[in-house]
């Protein structure tokens, strides 16, 4: 019965986050990336900066992807500038797995493919946006799973 609670608050914590995107005018969607990130960096609270920080770097590496190709596109013809532009983006992405910190691979992927999937205009407000709506599933994932994991808990573990 515990675990179907836990089930039901981490259900709950993304209904009630999805509402708040809603209402704060950030995609629903980019939340329920952010949560997912939070998975794939490794779902605690330990991994969850981490996580943000290469969900925001890897929105950066799209916003200068997304540069790179269409600027060069005139100059080099856009096959040429895709690939050129789509090389550097993912060599920089490999690369951090060498960072101390921000090293989550997949998680600038992520950030790279929110970008790139939103369609927004290359403005600060965009990534703003985008960046609000990670930190939110981030956020909500740790929380839910914080929540879930304090119901679910056996008791008798602590005491030992």
């Amino acid at each position: 019965m515990k675990n179907i609670l836990a089930l039901a608050v981490i259900a709950l914590v993304a209904a009630v986050s999805s509402v708040i995107c809603a209402r704060l005018s950030i995609p629903v969607w980019t939340m329920f990336i952010g949560w997912i990130a939070f998975v794939a960096g490794g779902m605690n609270a330990r991994t969850a900066a981490p996580t943000y920080v290469c969900c925001i770097l890897g929105l950066i590496e799209g916003v200068i992807g997304t540069a790179l190709i269409s600027g060069g596109a005139a100059a080099l013809g856009t096959d040429l500038a895709l690939l050129v532009g789509v090389f550097i983006i993912v060599f920089a992405a490999l690369l951090a797995q060498y960072l101390p910190f921000a090293s989550l691979v997949i998680c600038y992927f992520i950030g790279m493919t929110t970008f790139f999937a939103s369609g927004l205009p290359l403005v600060m407000a965009s990534g703003v946006t985008l960046g609000a709506g990670l930190l939110a599933g981030v956020l909500s994932g740790l929380i839910a799973v914080t929540i879930a994991g304090m119901i679910s808990r056996d008791p008798s573990a602590d005491a030992a």
